[in-house]
């Protein structure tokens, strides 16, 4: 079934791994020549227009700003945001004032050169997280025994029992991920599930271990994909280079089913910085997701 499932790298050192001299256990280096010039990733262009949602706050007579990123519910709310030029509260609606600050939420096309949003056009916020979720396939990768998967346990093979088998499997060292399936989605957690581990090898040992602390439906799977340590350790990598690509982190998370790494950033000029980092560690590792985007 399927469910919605919500050492700092220099810019030269980045495209040197991408050219063959990537570090152990990277996944995804290319073999490109080792003379290719390093990746211009340019500023913005100025007169490019991009939208984008948030909140703008302004306090008192200091400037207003565009808030892409977390915001603490105090009243007023809290933020750090980009500067923005030509806004005037009188040509919005919706506003909010505490004391000697106004914020309210917005859809805003504009132009950005690289430190201040010129706003162009204002319209209501437009509540666009869905772009952040995916489709994310949770059935078991195993095939299914013939008749169906067995409970043997209805009453103590649900997602609340899976802790044994869980403390289990982080603690080995080639642990990926792990989630379980629901059998009866309608059930929800009130069904028996499936629990589907992920290592990096020696799925046999691993599934004699896990049966002795789990006696329900069970589908180990071995992948040659980084191991949940390794994808840490990758994510500080790539959050600490992220200045030296021109970018500005909002967020960011990893693991999950596919074991991805995802960053909101303000913006990827021409996604030139995913392009490189695509390129160093392939597609689809890390991905970014622009508060700002392109009007196309």
């Amino acid at each position: 079934m399927q469910r919605l499932v919500l050492c700092a790298l220099t810019l030269a050192a980045l495209w040197a791994s991408a050219c063959g001299a990537g570090e152990p256990g990277a996944v995804g280096v290319s073999t490109g020549a080792a003379d290719e010039p390093a990746p211009t990733l340019p500023d913005p262009d100025s007169s490019r227009l991009y939208e984008g949602n948030g909140m703008v706050i302004q306090e008192g007579t200091g400037k207003p700003e565009l808030c892409l990123g977390a915001v603490l519910t105090s009243l007023p709310p809290q933020c750090g945001g980009l500067p923005i030029a030509n806004w005037d509260w009188k040509d919005v609606e919706g506003e909010e004032q505490r004391g000697e600050t106004r914020w309210g939420n917005y859809s805003v096309v504009g132009t950005f050169d690289g430190e201040t949003f010129t706003v162009r056009k204002v319209g209501p916020y437009e509540d666009d997280s869905s772009r952040f979720e995916s489709e994310t396939d949770t059935s078991p990768p195993c095939p299914e025994p013939e008749g169906g998967w067995v409970v043997p346990d209805p009453a103590h093979n649900m997602q609340g029992d899976v802790g044994g088998a869980r403390a289990y499997a982080t603690s080995q060292p080639d642990y990926v991920s792990s989630w379980v399936d629901h059998l009866e989605e309608e059930l929800e957690e009130f069904s028996p599930v499936v629990y589907v581990p992920v290592f990096t090898g020696d799925a046999e040992r691993h599934e004699t271990e896990i049966r002795k602390v789990w006696n329900g439906p069970l589908c180990v799977v071995e992948r040659d994909v980084p191991t949940e340590e390794e994808l840490s350790r990758i994510r500080g990598e790539v959050e600490a280079g992220l200045p030296e690509l021109g970018l500005e982190m909002l967020w960011s998370d990893s693991g999950g089913v596919e074991q991805t790494i995802r960053i909101g950033v303000v913006v990827d000029v021409d996604g030139r910085a995913q392009a490189a980092l695509d390129t160093r560690y392939g597609a689809g590792l890390v991905r970014l997701f622009p508060a700002l985007r392109p009007v196309l």
